[in-house]
């Protein structure tokens, strides 16, 4: 048999143990919503510090194709008032530039599909 004294005791200790389980289980739930918050924003800086950036330039006969990304590209389609069928499907590497010959001194404007191993981007340059 419990006498009073001791059954306050445990009284007293039961509440205290619920206490501390409930505060553990909100700041451990506190703490894994701030590492997914960081994750996710670790996976955005990430993407936009790997993902293909494409640059392009007209040269007096020549068109400059860039890959300022750190991820090599793939040129999927390429819509411009020339013809450019012929660079799509072509790979640059980082950091790489491809030129195609154009003999025209007219505006140039040119939508440029491509992707990596992961997304496809879409750019409009206005040469």
């Amino acid at each position: 048999m419990m006498n009073s004294a001791s059954q306050m005791i445990f009284d007293i200790t039961s509440i205290a143990l619920t206490v501390a389980i409930i505060v553990g289980v909100v700041l451990i739930s506190i703490a894994l919503f701030r590492i997914i918050a960081a994750l996710k924003y670790r996976n955005q800086m990430l993407f936009y510090a790997t993902r293909p950036y494409i640059f392009c330039q007209k040269h007096p006969q020549q068109l400059e194709i860039r890959n300022n990304g750190a991820v090599p590209i793939v040129l999927d389609k390429l819509e411009s008032n020339l013809d450019l069928s012929k660079l799509s499907g072509q790979t640059i590497p980082s950091g790489q530039s491809f030129f195609y010959n154009v003999a025209t001194d007219q505006l140039l404007t040119l939508k440029v599909d491509y992707h990596d191993k992961l997304n496809h981007y879409q750019d409009n340059f206005n040469l």
